[in-house]
């Protein structure tokens, strides 16, 4: 028997016992069902775990701090700083300077004849040459590019309250509409003012000598608390123009060469571990989303895994059902297979038309079952 003959009484076969074919046929469409519906539902896990997470911040920046906040030997200067820079992987670094870090008071001002007035806020300085590589990301605005240009927290404006107003009723709350069920404000009321067109002025008070000096902001930034709170309720400025008025305030004082802040961001996400270790290595404390991200992802990973089998086991029993079907048809056609060994047909060519019919079930099926599951995933 040549191949063609085989192919001929293989399409015959199957369609002479059709109800038997098609029940093998469905049990191999479900089993290719299964596995790659299971499949797809823990990539899919997966996936709505990194958008979670990325809506927290972005996932490839590394805050480095010395360690004994700066009191051991080992300084977190610019010459680690260069070293950082030149490490594989690594995209941009800046160092950071939190006004937190010093006991001072701090008021921001806004509006004609100081009407607005915010208690408190975050005030941070970094290297403003590295916010587009550092991964900024803007609301409205541009970007600070030279010296005394600043940059506002998204919602920096609800942290002013109104001093024509009775104590009490003179802010805005944010947070007043109430949360839907994802989490997030219903609907957000509008500030008093827009932070962005109009003239707020920095006050610092330290040991009883007080700074102020206008801003000029000239973009709102995008909340992302991985790298740090002024991006929601702060200020973001040049770190040599907070350097110049912590100066100011402290006199003559030499500023400190090293740094209690880096941040490293890192060209992608698979890359952030092998950069923080490399950092730890170097002697410095590294923190960043890889550590909330990678046990997650082992999760999601070993649930993958789990809904993989329990689709396997589904395409495991079809395949069964295919030997079975296979075993029960040889055993009711000894009559035709007599027959055919009767009229010269070798033990080879009557295995190869058994395997046929068998392989023919499974393709059908399993091309089936592929465009089904596609369009279910």
């Amino acid at each position: 028997m040549n191949r063609k003959d085989i192919l001929k009484m293989c399409i015959q076969n199957l369609k002479r016992r059709r109800s038997r074919t098609l029940l093998t046929l469905l049990g191999v469409l479900i089993g290719c069902c299964s596995i790659v519906i299971m499949v797809s539902i823990g990539i899919g896990m997966a996936e709505s775990q990194n958008r979670m997470l990325a809506e927290m911040g972005d996932l490839t920046i590394i805050t480095v701090t010395p360690k004994q906040n700066g009191k051991g030997k080992i300084k977190l200067n610019d010459s680690a700083l260069g070293q950082i820079r030149h490490m594989e992987h690594v995209a941009a670094v800046t160092p950071k300077l939190n006004l937190e870090e010093y006991e001072c008071t701090i008021r921001l001002y806004a509006g004609a004849n100081d009407r607005y007035v915010a208690e408190w806020s975050t005030v941070a300085g970094i290297d403003i040459r590295e916010l587009d590589r550092m991964g900024y990301k803007l609301i409205s605005g541009q970007n600070a590019r030279q010296s005394g240009d600043v940059l506002t927290g998204q919602y920096l404006a609800y942290n002013f309250a109104d001093t024509f107003r009775p104590e009490g009723s003179n802010t805005v709350d944010r947070w007043g509409g109430g949360f839907g069920e994802d989490g997030n404000p219903v609907s957000v009321p509008d500030p008093y003012f827009d932070a962005a067109s109009t003239p707020i002025s920095l006050e610092i008070e330290m040991n009883g000598k007080k700074v102020r000096t206008p801003l000029k902001t000239t973009g709102v930034l995008k909340e992302d608390y991985v790298k740090g709170s002024e991006t929601s309720d702060g200020l973001l400025m040049n770190i040599d123009d907070l350097k110049k008025l912590l100066q100011d305030l402290q006199g003559s004082a030499k500023s400190d060469p090293s740094y209690k802040t880096v941040l490293v961001k890192v060209t992608d996400i698979t890359h952030v571990a092998a950069v923080e270790k490399e950092i730890r290595a170097m002697g410095y404390s590294t923190s960043s989303m890889e550590s909330i991200r990678e046990p997650m992802e082992k999760e999601a990973r070993q649930k993958q895994m789990m809904l993989g089998g329990l689709g396997a086991i589904s395409l495991f029993v079809a395949a069964l059902g295919i030997t079975n079907t296979m075993i029960m048809s040889i055993s009711e056609r000894t009559r035709e297979i007599g027959i055919m060994k009767s009229l010269g047909c070798y033990v080879r060519d009557i295995r190869l038309l058994f395997l046929s019919e068998a392989g023919a079930i499974g393709l059908l099926g399993g091309l089936v079952g592929c465009v089904v599951s596609m369009l279910i995933a």
